[in-house]
């Protein structure tokens, strides 16, 4: 009796602790979930610290006057910039989430640095063909004029993931790549 007691003790909290257990399918962690993609914000944040380590290791201290900064969602007319990155790029700014070009101010320099976050993965392909158009754009201007400059745009980057699209002509851009890949992950 004492030993049927026993059995039926643990096999009670067996099935008590099994019930109790939830799978990592029902935590939302398991493989049949989707990666929870990054805040827009952070990803460009992380860019942003990455062009300032690289310029500090150059001697400047504020990067951040060497470049223009435009939200491609910004509709309202009061910055002309959006308007015109995105009539040059022939981008649709109703199929952003999220965007944003960092491009150097002056006309010597060839670095630019496009973020956007689509608004559904079916807009990402119309997107990409609008970085392609911003590479021609790119290439057309600087074949000719800088030579060095135009390295900078023959090792251009157009980078997908997910939601995300890149676009980097600069100095390092395998460096701002791995920034983009490591906040992807």
């Amino acid at each position: 009796m004492k030993k049927l007691l026993t059995i039926s003790v643990l096999l009670l909290a067996m099935v008590l602790t099994a019930c109790g257990t939830t799978s990592k399918d029902e935590q939302g962690s398991g493989a049949g979930t989707e990666p929870k993609e990054p805040e827009f914000a952070d990803v460009l944040t992380a860019l942003k610290e990455k062009l300032a380590e690289d310029h500090k290791a150059d001697g400047v201290e504020d990067w951040s006057r060497l470049y223009l900064e435009a939200d491609l969602t910004d509709t309202s007319g009061d910055d002309p910039a959006p308007g015109i990155w995105t009539e040059k790029m022939k981008l649709d700014p109703e199929k952003l989430a999220n965007g944003t070009v960092i491009a150097a101010l002056m006309n010597v320099n060839a670095d630019e640095i496009i973020l956007l976050e689509a608004k559904s993965k079916d807009d990402v392909a119309d997107l990409k063909a609008s970085l392609e158009n911003e590479l021609a754009a790119q290439t057309q201007t600087w074949e000719q004029y800088l030579p060095e400059q135009f390295d900078k745009v023959k090792a251009n980057k157009i980078v997908t993931k997910g939601k995300y699209l890149l676009y980097v002509t600069y100095t390092d851009p395998a460096g701002i790549e791995k920034v983009f890949h490591d906040q992807m992950d």
